[in-house]
């Protein structure tokens, strides 16, 4: 099913999706609709998927409850950079290379991230519906049933593709923050002319952090900048005059699957802890900027903010950024079918993004799904090839009446 031309000129043009322009979102069923496949989500993940069924032959949905690759609209500054050099950046069957008029090894920005999606979208062309996913169960007949605020519709595949970074992520602490304290999430800041106090508390150790404490330090608009979190390790952008990432590709690091020894010793680790930051250090933001730096926040009171290491913040005259990350939510999927699903956490049980306890349920776009760079825009495309594999011969099971379960081979 392809969406009229008129859908992609008004993205590129606009830089957004509305109902109102997109012909196929003013669709609104009566009775449940079937497709061979469901995916739910139109980020790098949902896209990258709808085009390798395109490429297999499979009749699908893309529900999406925003825009295309909203997050890249909506949850960054002004300033963002990627974290990733432009040659790594490669999503399947693009036609235009990320940031083409930039280097290879350089490393793009926002305006570089959206042409390359909205150039993407035009290639992908998924079937696409602005439509918000309001629950997921199973049918009697073991097939998965979608409702949304347009309709309702049925299929024997259904690919969750919202990513790991669903809802922003703040300490139960910042409720302690005096009210007359200024707070916002990362995913809120846009620039340095947000902030009207003198002095502004950033908290967190990812590159969010280290990129939007260095622009608020850089901007000699305030009396102080503090720095609050873990100190996670900083990545160097070369090692001995070699490109880090060069690096870490000839050594096969892009390649460490979360199956491997290698894999059950690291990710745990950077789950709980947090993946590593790009340059500059927090050592240097203090060293070139007078940053100072502080343990991770641990309570507030009406005049001070308490860090791990004993030293205070006064929250005077202060403003608050929290760069603490996101987290995923599947409150969509019907209660009964949580289970087996989700762990404890509410983290998604899966091999390779296939659910062994649903068939039918596929993941795509998780952290470290299935390599150390599944989360990245250069993995999501293997990891959504593999799922359009599973989709494809358990659709075939189907067809011929079995189970269509296929257990996943870790292997292929």
């Amino acid at each position: 099913m392809a969406f009229d031309l008129q859908y992609t000129q008004t993205f590129s043009q606009r830089g957004q999706l509305t109902a109102d322009a997109n012909p196929m979102s003013q669709h609104t069923t009566k009775h449940a609709e079937i497709y061979s496949a469901i995916i739910i989500g139109a980020g790098q993940a949902g896209v990258a998927l709808s085009h390798c069924l395109q490429q297999r032959g499979v009749t699908h949905l893309v529900l999406e409850k925003d825009r295309p690759f909203a997050e890249w609209y909506d949850r960054r500054w002004d300033s963002f950079a990627m974290n990733t050099p432009n040659w790594m950046n490669v999503l399947p069957g693009e036609q235009q290379p990320f940031a083409p008029q930039a280097g290879r090894k350089d490393f793009g920005t926002l305006k570089d991230a959206q042409e390359y999606f909205e150039a993407y979208l035009r290639v992908a062309r998924p079937p696409l519906r602005i439509e918000e996913v309001k629950s997921v169960g199973v049918n009697r007949d073991v097939s998965w049933q979608v409702t949304t605020n347009r309709g309702i519709y049925n299929t024997d595949n259904i690919a969750i593709c919202t990513g790991h970074a669903r809802h922003k992520k703040i300490p139960p602490m910042a409720d302690d923050v005096p009210g007359h304290v200024p707070q916002l999430h990362s995913s809120e800041y846009r620039n340095p002319m947000q902030i009207e106090t003198a002095h502004v508390l950033v908290v967190g150790s990812g590159s969010s952090c280290v990129q939007i404490c260095h622009e608020l330090a850089a901007c000699d608009r305030f009396d102080t900048v503090y720095l609050a979190g873990s100190g996670n390790f900083t990545l160097p952008w070369s090692i001995l005059g070699i490109s880090t990432y060069s690096l870490m590709r000839a050594l096969g690091v892009f390649k460490i699957t979360r199956d491997s020894w290698l894999g059950r010793m690291m990710f745990p680790r950077l789950l709980k802890k947090g993946d590593p930051a790009t340059p500059p250090s927090p050592r240097r933001l203090d060293k070139n900027y007078g940053v100072r730096r502080f343990g991770r926040v641990s309570a507030a009171n009406c005049t001070e903010i308490h860090c791990s290491d004993g030293q205070v913040i006064p929250t005077q005259d202060l403003s608050v950024v929290w760069c603490t990350g996101f987290r995923a939510s599947y409150d969509f999927l019907d209660v009964y079918v949580r289970d087996g699903v989700l762990d404890k956490d509410g983290v998604p049980i899966h091999q390779r993004g296939v659910v062994a306890k649903a068939p039918g349920l596929y993941f795509v776009g998780l952290r470290f799904q299935h390599t150390f760079v599944s989360q990245d825009i250069c993995g999501v495309g293997q990891d959504a090839q593999y799922v359009a594999e599973q989709i494809v011969a358990r659709s075939v099971g189907v067809a011929r009446g079995g189970s269509g379960w296929i257990s996943p081979n870790p292997a292929a």
